[in-house]
C-alpha cells in the first residue's frame, strides 16, 4: 500500500523557536521506521530557520545596503577620473574679504632736534675792584674757578663746603629771586644795588630761608648746601653779575 502523509504541524517552544512536525504512515511499517522519519523532518526545518537568521538581508542581492554601497563605488570613481586642474580652480575661488572701516594713518614726523645753545662769551670785568661784597658766602676752598674749563664755560667759583652747611648773603640787599633751575638746581639770587648780583645754586631743596622781594643783610644765613641740579658733589656755586654779565668773583670778595 502508498504511504498515507498526514497534514503538518507547526508551533513555537518557550525559547522562540519554530518547530514542524510531518507524519507520513506507511501501511505495514514498522513504528520505529516513523519516528526516523520524523526526527529527520525535523532537523532539515530547524537547519532552515538557522540559516535564516544567521543570513544578514544587506547581503542579499537587491538590498538597499548593497544598492547604496554601489551608487558611492561610482561616484568615487568619477571623482578619481574627473580632472584635478578643475578641482584645484575651484578650490581656489573665494568670497572677497569685506573691509572693516579701519583706516592706516603715516604717524606724525619726530619733533625736529633743538638747536644747540651758544655759549656766552663773557669777558672779565672789574678785575681791579675789590671789596665790594662783605663776608663769604660760604666756609670751605674753592675748587673750581671763573672761566672756560675746556670748551665748557664756568661762570662763577665753587666753594666746597660740606652738605647742609649754612649759605649767607655775601651783602646787604633785596631778594629778586627763588627758584628751581636744571644746572643750578635750588637757587637765591639778590640785588645788591648798583648793578650788581649774587647767585647760589645747588642749595638743598626746600632749604631755602628767605623768599622774593625780602631784604638781607651781610651774613645772614638764607639756605644751606647741597646738590641740586648739575653737580657731582654738594658744594655752593657762587655768582656775581655786574650789569646783566657774569663777572669772576673771586674780586669781589673780601
Amino acid at each position: 500500500m502508498p504511504p498515507v502523509t498526514e497534514p503538518a504541524t507547526s508551533g513555537r517552544n518557550q525559547g522562540g523557536e519554530t518547530w514542524f512536525q510531518l507524519t507520513v504512515s506507511i501501511p505495514g511499517a514498522r513504528k520505529p521506521e516513523t519516528r526516523f522519519v520524523k526526527r529527520t523532518l525535523t532537523i532539515c526545518a530547524v537547519a532552515a530557520l538557522v540559516m535564516g537568521a544567521s543570513i544578514p538581508t544587506s547581503a542579499l542581492p537587491g538590498s538597499p545596503q548593497v544598492a547604496f554601497a554601489e551608487a558611492g563605488a561610482a561616484s568615487n570613481a568619477s571623482a578619481r577620473t574627473a580632472d584635478p586642474q578643475a578641482l584645484v580652480a575651484s578650490a581656489a575661488i573665494s568670497a572677497p574679504a569685506a573691509r572693516d572701516g579701519f583706516s592706516i594713518t603715516d604717524p606724525p614726523p619726530p619733533p625736529p632736534p633743538p638747536e644747540p645753545i651758544a655759549v656766552p662769551q663773557f669777558t672779565v670785568a672789574y678785575s681791579n675792584v675789590t671789596g665790594k661784597l662783605a663776608v663769604w658766602p660760604a666756609s670751605g676752598g674753592v675748587n673750581d674757578g671763573f672761566g672756560y674749563r675746556g670748551s665748557e664755560f664756568h661762570g662763577g667759583i665753587d666753594i666746597m663746603a660740606g652738605y647742609g652747611q649754612p649759605i649767607v648773603a655775601a651783602s646787604p640787599g633785596v631778594v629778586s629771586a627763588v627758584s628751581q633751575d636744571g644746572g643750578w638746581g635750588q637757587y637765591v639770587q639778590i640785588d645788591h644795588g648798583g648793578g650788581v648780583t649774587t647767585l647760589y645754586s645747588h642749595m638743598i631743596t626746600g632749604s631755602q630761608l628767605v623768599s622774593a622781594g625780602q631784604a638781607v643783610e651781610a651774613g645772614q644765613m638764607i639756605g644751606s648746601v647741597g646738590d641740586t641740579g648739575y653737580v657731582t658733589v654738594a658744594h655752593l656755586h657762587f655768582e656775581v653779575w655786574v650789569n646783566g654779565s657774569k663777572t669772576d668773583p673771586a674780586p669781589w670778595l673780601p
